[in-house]
């Protein structure tokens, strides 16, 4: 429930408040963390850090600095919610219903129920953490909607300046028939000899993924194929076959359709990917001085005897 805001919003540092009064360490429910009129009990706090956590390693949970970003990062999410409850930010059933039927879509009832069975959470725990993330990011959106989107001018010298970021390797766009053993593609490269198609070849005999499209692979970058297919794609002239060629997957016979050299791209081609990325550092910086002011408006109260002394396991 807390990924997309993490995204936007990073680790932040919170100055926090240590009740003095006794009271606070005799309550019946252990609160151990207050956040405005939120109080949020030792074990609703261990249920979100290890939800939070379920990508580290269970060793290192329990480690201060860990478990102090953890606690960071939750009070971060119970201000948020706390601004979207004073400010009668909610969500309607329709809200929910989208969002709940896209994520489920593909899904045989039994199969979605097994997946988060397999991820330790039932299926009303998971629609309440669904419930919050999706609180969150109304919250935020509503934030960040006034954010204004940069001028051409912005895009143009963000372009100028970070010329690097768009720079592309050399390509080639390519076309192939893969076999399992060496006598088929031997048998099929004498038949493309005699004026076969290779798109009709490919489409027949092929056992690649690509195969109904007759063979076309499209474009593919310099680096990114096993070595003993690049040796030969970026060798071979536009429009000649290769002869057999060996590789983990089988055996090759390959056609270069085309060739792109390396260069950099267009600023028309990367307008939007440089959009957003100005967009994206507006709407951080703009959410990161926004949860300093909740921090300063909306109290926080910390427990720590009751926190140290909380194992997760």
């Amino acid at each position: 429930m807390f990924s997309i805001y993490r995204i936007i919003c990073g680790l932040c540092i919170i100055t926090v408040l240590v009740f003095g009064c006794d009271t606070f360490y005799r309550q019946e429910n252990k609160t151990v963390i207050v956040v405005g009129s939120r109080h949020v009990t030792a074990d609703e706090l261990k249920r979100d850090m290890l939800y939070v956590s379920a990508g580290i390693d269970v060793r290192h949970r329990n480690h201060k600095q860990v478990r102090e970003r953890l606690v960071d990062q939750l009070i971060d999410h119970y201000l948020i919610m706390e601004y979207g409850k004073k400010n009668n930010i909610t969500l309607s059933e329709k809200e929910i219903q989208v969002a709940f039927d896209g994520i489920s879509k593909g899904y045989t009832e039994d199969a979605f129920q097994d997946a988060l069975l397999r991820g330790y959470i039932d299926l009303e725990q998971w629609k309440d953490r669904l419930k919050e993330q999706l609180l969150v990011n109304k919250i935020i959106g509503n934030i960040s909607e006034k954010i204004l989107l940069p001028s051409y001018k912005e895009i143009k010298l963000y372009y100028k300046e970070n010329h690097d970021e768009f720079r592309f390797p050399k390509m080639v766009e390519f076309r192939q028939i893969v076999t399992k053993t060496k006598e088929e593609a031997r048998n099929l490269l004498k038949r493309l000899k005699n004026g076969e198609e290779m798109s009709s070849l490919a489409e027949k005999y092929s056992i690649a993924p690509e195969a109904e499209k007759g063979g076309k692979v499209g474009w593919v970058e310099h680096g990114s194929l096993d070595a003993s297919m690049e040796k030969v794609l970026f060798s071979l002239p536009v429009g000649r076959e290769s002869s057999v060629i060996k590789t983990p997957y089988g055996y090759h016979i390959f056609e270069v359709l085309a060739i792109r050299s390396e260069g950099v791209k267009a600023l028309r081609d990367v307008i939007t990917e440089i959009e957003s990325k100005i967009l994206g550092k507006r709407r951080e910086m703009a959410c990161k001085k926004w949860l300093e002011g909740l921090r300063r408006s909306i109290a926080v109260k910390i427990n720590k005897e009751l926190l140290n002394s909380m194992e997760l396991s």
